[in-house]
């Protein structure tokens, strides 16, 4: 249940005027009625011996689309019923109970009650206005909170204008009260009324006697009973209907889902292509990375060249090598053949000496 306090001082006013002016009669709920709710029929009964009246007007519905839904109906008939009660001897405070009842099907699950504390203050110049509004809703406890936090929240505003009305009301009737002439006190009992001057005789017998009030009261009378409407009994609305309109909501809001998904899937992938795109002009900046094939490529062709270039030190050691041999085998060559030259030279000079030896002999 949500609870909310108003509270509200109006100038130049007591108890009991605020009382004479907004609650004795019935022309100030009517005309808050017709201004405010917009029904220019309400009815507001008079009171009675225990301090009741009822008064009837319809009330726009001034609630989220789901809950008119549920309701069925955009103006909702009221019977409010109001209960005054003094709560002093010398009148300076008062305080009136209202409690209506709306009629739509399933308005027993919400209530609303509340009271107006009206009290003069010390000096009697002001008076104060304390409003207590009660909201309750017997719907599940999700919902709870949150239907009875839209009717404090409608009460609350409702409450304010209606007790802005009332202050402008009053300060219109005060200055009406204030306008007019003082009557004259009562006689006392068994005195003779004054006698009529000469001059004013003469004008009271011309003028004759004349019943303004009567004709226009009589007037009155009729043009309401012509204006007055027959009243439609309230049929409310087949729980099929209902139960279809909210089907066709699911089925409208979720086609809008699926509408919306599909534009959000479309911009995600917009958005792959363009971080695509700004991948590649980033990788683009920088020395590409050599392919993988061709690192394959030169990670095989490493070995096959340190085997070639092996390869040709061997060749070259051979060479070398060779070369050295050569060099030896030539080498040698050139000795034996200076050895076989030294010999033959040694064996020719032998021979000679030998020869001539032998002929000194002869």
């Amino acid at each position: 249940m949500k609870e909310i306090e108003v509270e509200l001082v109006v100038e130049d006013c007591t108890a009991q005027l605020y009382f004479d002016a907004i609650y004795s009669a019935d022309a100030a709920m009517r005309s808050f009625h017709a201004k405010v709710n917009g029904d220019s029929a309400a009815r507001v009964g008079p009171w009675s011996d225990e301090g009741l009246r009822s008064v009837q007007f319809v009330m726009p519905m001034n609630v989220p689309a789901m809950l008119k839904k549920f309701i069925g109906m955009e103006n909702v008939p009221v019977v409010e019923t109001q209960k005054v009660e003094w709560l002093d001897a010398g009148h300076k405070a008062f305080r009136v109970v209202s409690e209506p009842q709306l009629n739509f099907p399933g308005a027993n699950k919400f209530t609303t009650s509340g009271h107006l504390e009206v009290s003069s203050s010390l000096t009697g110049n002001t008076c104060q206005l304390k409003a207590t509004i009660r909201c309750s809703a017997a719907m599940p406890w999700p919902m709870q909170a949150t239907v009875e936090g839209l009717m404090a929240t409608e009460a609350t505003t409702s409450i304010r204008i209606f007790l802005d009305f009332c202050r402008d009301y009053y300060a219109a009737w005060r200055a009406e009260q204030r306008a007019q002439p003082e009557r004259p006190a009562p006689a006392p009992a068994g005195a003779r009324p004054p006698r009529a001057t000469a001059p004013a005789a003469a004008a009271a017998a011309a003028a004759g006697d004349e019943f303004y009030d009567a004709v226009e009261e009589a007037e009155e009378g009729a043009g309401g009973e012509e204006g007055e409407e027959a009243v439609v009994p309230y049929q409310p609305p087949r729980l099929e209907d209902i139960i279809v309109d909210c089907l066709r909501q699911i089925q409208s809001s979720s086609s809008e889902t699926a509408a919306t998904l599909r534009s959000l899937e479309e911009l995600i992938r917009n958005m792959d292509d363009n971080m695509q795109v700004l991948r590649d002009k980033m990788v683009g900046r920088r020395a590409p990375p050599p392919p993988r094939t061709a690192a394959a490529a030169g990670a095989a062709a490493q070995p096959s060249s340190h085997a070639a270039k092996a390869g040709q030190r061997s060749t070259a050691a051979a060479a070398a090598s060779s070369s050295w041999l050569g060099y030896l085998a030539a080498a040698s060559l050139i000795c034996s053949a200076g050895t076989l030259v030294y010999v033959r030279y040694r064996l020719g000079t032998g021979g000679g000496g030998g020869g001539g030896g032998g002929g000194g002999g002869n």
